[in-house]
């Protein structure tokens, strides 16, 4: 997990104004679109990092956005060429068990539309399910799962 996205165990969670602070509706992974909600951040030394869900799926994960507009994701539509930012998240999958798949994603985030288009850059799995993973603030030490 890259270490921007882990989170202090000692920072405190906020949510004032969290819809425009943590502004990401959604996100186009492997041609799906999937809803993301946030729920609350953090401020980091790095910037915001929001922590979202994403419902219909049991999802829940940190994200961040960069400050600077970059080249977009090729998936990206043509009139968010000139409101591309970095993009980087990570989210765990529970549905299995005490199990959760673990996806770190990297693409860009269109400020016209609110969403991310994204790509899978890592797959993994993890111990962890329930309340430890809606609590989880990541970490960037090797994780196992054992199954």
């Amino acid at each position: 997990m890259p270490q921007l996205l882990v989170v202090p165990s000692d920072l405190q969670q906020e949510t004032a104004n969290i819809s425009s602070v943590c502004p990401v509706q959604g996100y186009l992974l492997a041609g799906v679109w999937w809803n993301l909600h946030p729920t609350h951040y953090y401020n980091t030394k790095n910037g915001t990092i929001c922590h979202g869900v994403v419902p219909q799926y049991n999802l829940h994960g940190n994200y961040w956005i960069g400050d600077a507009t970059t080249t977009p994701y090729y998936r990206t539509p043509a009139n968010c060429i000139d409101n591309s930012f970095v993009y980087d998240m990570y989210m765990y999958h529970g549905s299995i068990g005490f199990y959760s798949f673990y996806e770190e994603v990297v693409g860009t985030y269109c400020a016209k539309d609110n969403f991310a288009y994204v790509v899978v850059d890592v797959l993994g799995t993890y111990d962890i399910n329930g309340v430890f993973l809606a609590a989880d603030t990541g970490s960037v030490n090797l994780r196992l799962s054992y199954w």
